[in-house]
């Protein structure tokens, strides 16, 4: 009796102290391959050139309101939808769709209007050759439209890339007088964007004449 109540006791304490299985490398690695793999799925959300396979980020909202309200609204461009699905791209060979596409962006219609202004930044984006053409012109007819917004759109870009493809390609192809100089394209670009800026703070105002400045700066640059 004492040699089985001896034996429960001892097959008791072995159970209860009892090594966790230990932890293997390959564990290890397993656990970090499948975070890598859903942080990548939480972080990737591209726009895919199909013309060279580049990606560009495709933002989920715009404004506040998410990719969805833009797709699904009957207010909304075809052809804007077909370029955030992928299934349209602006190129040199279909003039037409490429610049219905990009005068959207004049619209006065504030809701849908920041959709259509990222369809001309990824234009501007991918623009290369004769595709450059394009959107310089739909991107200063914005900019004198509705300043205080452009500034605002360009200055939430920290990095100041979103500025500078802007500044460049409106030197490279919006201007509408080229066979003048730096001075008449500068005072038009500051008269025709502070008419459309009433009550707008000197500050803003100042941004408005840096960018004339960064803009007509360029045409140095331009053969």
């Amino acid at each position: 009796m004492k040699l089985l109540l001896f034996s429960i006791i001892f097959l008791l304490a072995c159970h209860n102290n009892k090594t966790p299985k230990e932890r293997t490398f390959e564990d290890d690695k397993a656990t970090i391959i499948n975070s890598q793999e859903d942080d990548s799925e939480k972080a990737g959300n591209f726009w895919i050139d199909k013309l060279n396979g580049n990606k560009y980020d495709k933002p989920d909202s715009f404004a506040n309101r998410p990719a969805s309200f833009y797709l699904n609204n009957p207010n909304v461009s075809p052809l804007a939808k077909a370029l955030y699905n992928g299934t349209f791209r602006p190129e040199d060979e279909d003039n037409d769709s490429t610049t219905e596409l990009l005068k959207l962006i004049m619209t006065d219609n504030s809701e849908i209007r920041p959709f259509y202004r990222w369809c001309l930044d990824l234009t501007i984006q991918i623009s290369d050759g004769a595709l450059a053409e394009y959107p310089g012109e739909p991107a200063l007819k914005y900019a004198i439209k509705f300043p205080k917004e452009f500034l605002e759109y360009l200055n939430n870009d920290t990095s100041w890339g979103r500025y500078s493809r802007w500044t460049e390609i409106i030197t490279y192809s919006g201007l509408p007088a080229y066979n003048k100089d730096s001075t008449d394209n500068y005072n038009y670009i500051v008269q025709k964007m502070s008419a459309n800026c009433k009550g707008c703070p000197k500050q803003t105002i100042d941004s408005i004449k840096q960018f004339a400045k960064d803009v007509t700066a360029g045409l140095r640059n331009l053969d």
